[in-house]
């Protein structure tokens, strides 16, 4: 891709890329809202990009200023058989030495452009309360915050909080304005009987869970909770749990009764600055036991929390979800916004709720 907007020229990615990404990547200052620590090798870097390249997941901007990179934007979304494909995820880096000479400007542009036209109907990105060189920019170009994670991230000697703006790109219509409108037993509130409750296990998951797994996977009303959208093949969830590794901070809880699985949370540890846990996924056997099996998961979570000695935890869940939020909120979560239109599923946009514990 290329053009020229305000002096600044504009390319793909290329792999001769990574020497400056690293060397931005380790500048204190730069790296200061960035999402890792400092410092970092270049064969990290450059492991990272093969990686993203290789997903399809992710499409990168360069810009260049008098023939030298001068900054970037990456763009990531997700795959098309998610219920939040209509939705991509920006995030931009400029090099010190090109700060205030228009290159975020430019690179914003060129962004949402191509957002624009390769369908995407919502923009999202992350940043922190305090970074106040990036959010007049973001404002600008009419982002708002839609959410925050409290207590996110330490920087400079204080926890600060974490933005999730969203700028909307095209109509999300029709709108789902109130989870009463569907349906879907995953939604109902009805206790379970406490004669099962007894029954109900928590556990990590195992290899020999991929059966059950699958089967769950594969429940349109289970599945709502997530953005997940069945069918999912064999081969499909056995990739998924291969991928899970707990010395890479990818933890999967799994609440069973004798064999049978009633759900799992899958869930993330994130390392300094960010020593919190964060939902990937959270799925309830809609058919059974689902009141119980949300509140046994969202309870094994808040044990690992205080066994390990993180600060949080956050939780993304989408607000047609009532039986999973009614678990969040009756454990302590509290509710700190929402992205908007997010969600899409039976032909209506949601809500993502997010929630913050403590």
């Amino acid at each position: 891709m290329k053009g020229q907007i305000s002096g600044l020229r504009f390319r793909c990615l290329l792999l001769s890329d990574v020497e400056w990404l690293t060397e931005n990547t380790n500048d204190p200052e730069a790296a200061k809202y960035a999402i890792d620590v400092f410092p970092v090798a270049n064969y990290e870097i450059e492991e990272w990009l093969k990686k993203d390249l290789e997903e399809k997941s992710s499409r990168y901007i360069i810009a260049e200023l008098d023939g030298e990179p001068a900054g970037f934007v990456r763009l990531s979304f997700r795959p098309e058989f998610r219920r939040d494909r209509h939705v991509a995820w920006l995030g931009i880096a400029v090099r010190r030495k090109y700060w205030r000479r228009g290159v975020g400007t430019g690179l914003m542009k060129e962004a949402i452009n191509l957002t624009k036209e390769s369908g995407f109907r919502k923009l999202m990105l992350g940043t922190i309360e305090s970074n106040e060189r990036a959010i007049p920019l973001y404002e600008k170009f009419g982002f708002r915050t839609e959410a925050y994670e409290d207590e996110e991230v330490y920087i400079d000697g204080s926890w600060r909080k974490g933005l999730l703006m969203g700028l909307e790109l095209a109509p999300c219509e029709p709108k789902l304005a109130s989870p009463i409108q569907s349906q879907t037993p995953i939604l109902s509130k009805k206790p379970s009987k406490t004669s099962k409750q007894r029954n109900l296990s928590v556990r990590q998951v195992m290899t020999n869970d991929s059966d059950e797994l699958h089967r769950l996977q594969n429940c349109p009303d289970s599945t709502k909770s997530t953005c997940r959208l069945p069918p999912i093949t064999k081969e499909e969830t056995k990739k998924w749990l291969e991928k899970l590794r707990s010395e890479g901070g990818k933890h999967c809880f799994v609440c069973s009764r004798k064999k049978e699985l009633l759900g799992y949370l899958q869930f993330r540890a994130d390392r300094l600055p960010f020593p919190c846990l964060r939902f990937e996924e959270i799925l309830v056997d809609a058919k059974q036991e689902h009141s119980e099996t949300a509140k046994s998961l969202v309870s094994a979570i808040r044990g690992f929390k205080e066994r390990y000695g993180y600060r949080k935890i956050f939780a993304y869940v989408p607000e047609i979800s009532v039986t999973v939020t009614d678990a969040l909120e009756k454990q302590g979560f509290k509710k700190t916004g929402a992205m908007k239109d997010n969600y899409f599923a039976d032909g209506y946009y949601a809500n993502v709720a997010v929630y913050t514990f403590p």
